[in-house]
């Protein structure tokens, strides 16, 4: 029945059934588990991409092959159908013909068939749409309408052209569960095409996505957009100035290969595929932990968990998985405490009963009303008898290893609160959106309750910090988190860096969309306002586009001196208007700027000293040295007593009169904080700066660059201040006792590149917290003013202050593991994009 070329390492049959329409199967014999490709050419052109994964449980049977989803249908396309002869064949993925039964020559088996056509009266419809431009790739959704069923249909083929050039044609399977919610259509609709970096060296690109083999123009097709970044944009206006510019493209060039062939092997957006691996591998990584115990001789003791788990009106079958997953744990010494919230479901109470009956650590509470989540957990709360308590919700499942991992973490660092990571599972059984997220990150909880789930807490400090708060309902556990932090130290709580929680997506979950609970927006403000009126703050607690991400502005007014130190050279028209915007736009007082001239020569630039130092606020410091950032900062530094200073570079333009008042408060909400960031621009209005990750290999990466001011980014990071390891000394406010704790900027090893790096390291290292202030925004004209590292005459310098940095904190584990930055994440230029296999995680 099967017809499989000598050389192929495939098999299959197709047949005519009616005009236009084409079944047949095909398998892969070298890779039978998956299901195989088949390509349709016409007029001896390729016009579509067909996967073989029609279930056909009577082919399967006749074949008696272990699968049944190896069947396809093709019907020609409209715009074949225009009364002329075609030739018709089929390929199978490597490239060997394809036997097809043509009907026509009483079923004789050939290599092509013709066929001539009307078009039909009922073809398919397109929805369709091109999002944009986001990760270096050109990205939107299809879905195929059968006017037929009404049903939509994902998995389209699609051809990108770009500047009409034909760049790839590709499948639109992409998981989408927005779109697919929308239209109530299949998930696997998506498509990301990404674009070789050698092609994105142009000022304006235009797209144009088709529905293959139709040829149908997707919505907002043609897309325009430019597709350089301001910093090429300088490059390409200074080219002109070097004629040496081929070593740089030599350089450029070698990493332009480098991305044209390595393309990411795992990224954010296809994260099912990663999770399929992860979660596969987490019992050996169990085994691993558990042996490394054992050569150390540690010892663990194995108290009881309690499991708290209100139930409330679950579907019965993900209340049976959420149940089920707890029975299949690891780790055996624990409770699980239903506490049926008066929902009054027969069927949900009979289940409770059998589980009860079934293993005697399950206990049941049933309530006569419902008393809402707080309360139906707090009576939970009054029956533990463990010496840890979780938090469970009724349809979510935790993976076999989570209790185990979490009590063994617990333990080696002496925590007594923890938490993991977590992702979301869809209707379609589908792990999506996995919150990999950061070690504990005092001032990004204050801005959203990131840790969420799954966390696990030591009785005794839920015994002082009291039972949860009703009146916080919807964010009654960011409320609990944020009392907890007022009673431990943050060495006492713990990240266990895997992901060991499925967040269910329901209709009536805040999983699925806080439209569903806005009365969560507006408990998370009071929790957040509240709990900073407990330490004695006071503040305007706002959200954040109606999301549960919070903005806090400090109510109060800092006396802290400060000193705003520009270096510069000439350039003086950049450089009066970094100063004109201070002047014109601070609303602080206590406040100077110091001006460090190294070696200007210009006229105007004389005529701009004189006339500017006549300005009470304004100092001038000369030093004629070699450019050397570090120095001449470290130089101002020496020369001034000020309790912060700040370091700005001469190109960067403040935008918001409140700005100095805001980082300082920052900087004084605690003693331990040292350094604060702020939020740099493009001139175009995308990020610069959002802060700064470190890692071995990369040394520094920007967060967020490239993005629109406002996107919210990977969990809010864009828009929320957070503690971070590194942020730029484009503009960074210091406090001046502990830059001279550090022996401020390196000046031997790093004159120029990674300075403010390694500062930021040495702070962090001496036991301070540096915040990234999400709140202040400035432009900045990045390297205008001294120039690009990624010039010929820097390179060599720029290659040794990188080897420096790695020498120097290669091996420390602040540099090596950012603290900030999930080890699940590649440090990358893209951050929160590419994930690291877990096989060498």
């Amino acid at each position: 029945m099967g017809f499989m070329n000598a050389q192929s390492r495939c098999t299959g049959f197709c047949q005519r059934v009616e005009e236009g329409v084409f079944v047949g199967w095909a398998i892969n014999v070298v890779k039978p588990e998956k299901p195989t490709i088949v390509s349709a050419f016409i007029d001896d052109v390729k016009i579509s991409e067909i996967k073989c994964d029609i279930e056909n449980k009577t082919l399967q049977q006749k074949l008696n092959f272990f699968r049944g989803d190896i069947g396809f249908q093709f019907s020609i396309p409209e715009r074949y159908r225009d009364n002329k002869k075609h030739k018709l064949s089929f390929q199978f993925i490597d490239e060997t013909p394809f036997i097809i039964s043509d009907s026509k020559q009483n079923n004789k088996q050939v290599s092509y068939v013709y066929f001539q056509l009307l078009r039909n009266n009922d073809s398919v419809e397109y929805e369709s749409f091109i999002d944009g431009w986001k990760n270096g790739s050109i990205v939107g959704w299809v879905l195929k309408k059968d006017l037929k069923t009404g049903e939509y249909i994902g998995n389209c083929s699609i051809l990108v052209v770009m500047n009409g050039i034909e760049l790839q044609m590709v499948q639109a399977n992409r998981y989408r569960p927005d779109v697919a919610n929308a239209y109530n259509g299949e998930p696997r609709c998506g498509f990301a095409v990404v674009i070789p970096k050698v092609l994105r060296k142009c000022f304006k690109a235009e797209f144009r996505v088709y529905v293959m083999p139709d040829y149908i123009e997707v919505k907002n097709s043609p897309y325009q957009t430019s597709l350089v970044d301001d910093l090429l944009e300088q490059k390409l206006l200074i080219m002109n100035q070097h004629i040496d510019s081929l070593y740089n493209e030599i350089n450029s060039l070698k990493s332009e290969i480098k991305n044209l062939i390595a393309y990411p092997e795992y990224v954010i957006d296809e994260y099912h595929l990663w999770a399929q691996k992860y979660f596969s591998s987490l019992p050996k990584l169990l085994d691993k932990k558990r042996q490394n115990l054992k050569d150390l001789k540690i010892k663990l003791k194995s108290p009881k968990i309690s499991i708290i788990c209100p139930v409330y009106k679950p579907d019965l079958s993900h209340f049976r998985e959420a149940v089920d997953s707890v029975l299949c744990q690891t780790y055996k010494n624990w409770e699980l405490i239903l506490i049926d919230d008066g929902g009054k479901s027969a069927s949900i109470q009979r289940e409770i009963k059998k589980y009860v009956l079934y293993d005697n650590r399950i206990k049941a509470i049933t309530l006569t009303c419902n008393m809402g989540i707080s309360e139906a957990t707090n009576e939970g709360l009054k029956q533990v008898k463990g010496q840890w308590i979780a938090f469970f919700d009724h349809d979510d499942l935790l993976v076999p290893e989570a209790l185990e991992m979490m009590i063994m973490e617990a333990q080696c660092h002496n925590a007594y609160f923890v938490y993991s990571d977590e992702d979301k599972l869809d209707n379609n059984g589908e792990f999506t959106e996995p919150n990999l997220k950061p070690d504990f990150n005092y001032r990004y909880l204050l801005g959203c309750n990131y840790i969420c789930h799954f966390v696990m807490i030591h009785v005794d400090y839920v015994r002082k910090v009291g039972f949860l708060s009703s009146q916080y309902n919807g964010a009654q556990d960011h409320d609990f988190i944020l009392r907890l932090t007022e009673y431990l130290k943050s060495s006492q709580i713990h990240h266990v860096q895997e992901i060991l929680y499925h967040w269910r997506i329901t209709p009536n979950s805040t999983a699925e969309t806080t439209a569903n609970k806005q009365y969560a927006v507006k408990a998370g403000i009071a929790c957040v306002s509240d709990h900073l009126k407990r330490k004695g703050q006071e503040t305007m607690v706002s959200s954040i586009e109606n999301a549960t991400m919070y903005k806090v502005a400090w109510n109060k007014i800092p006396q802290s001196t400060v000193t705003i130190i520009i270096p510069f050279k000439d350039q003086i028209e950049i450089t009066k208007k970094c100063v004109d915007r201070i002047l014109d736009q601070t609303n602080y007082s206590h406040y100077n700027i110091l001006l460090v001239d190294n070696g200007s020569k210009k006229p105007e630039t004389l005529e701009f000293i004189k006339n500017y130092s006549r300005k009470k606020t304004v100092n001038f410091l000369t030093v004629q040295e070699e450019f050397n950032f570090s120095r001449l900062n470290n130089l101002a530094a020496q020369k001034i007593k000020s309790d912060f200073y700040l370091f700005l570079n001469n190109d960067v333009f403040i935008e918001n009169e409140d700005w100095l008042e805001i980082m300082l408060n920052e900087a004084e909400f605690a003693d331990d904080i040292a350094i604060v960031g702020a939020k740099l621009l493009y001139p175009n209005g995308r990020i610069q700066h959002g802060g700064i990750i470190v890692g071995p290999g990369e040394v520094a990466q920007h967060m967020n660059r490239g993005m629109i001011k406002n996107d919210f980014g990977y969990v809010g990071r864009s828009v929320l201040s957070q503690e971070l390891t590194a942020v730029t000394a484009a503009m960074m406010l210091v406090k001046a006792s502990v830059f001279h704790e550090v022996d401020g900027f390196d000046e031997i090893n790093l004159k120029i590149a990674y300075n403010d790096v390694d500062l930021c390291l040495k702070v962090r290292e001496a036991g301070y917290r540096i915040i990234m202030c999400m709140d202040v925004i400035a432009i900045h004209h990045e390297s205008y003013s001294r120039g690009s590292d990624d010039r010929p005459e820097h390179q060599e310098r720029f290659t040794y202050e990188m080897e420096f940095m790695e020498k120097k904190w290669g091996e420390k584990a602040v540099y090596k593991n950012d603290s900030a930055y999930s080890p699940h994440f590649k440090v990358k230029p893209q951050l929160f994009y590419e994930l690291t296999d877990p096989a060498k995680i």
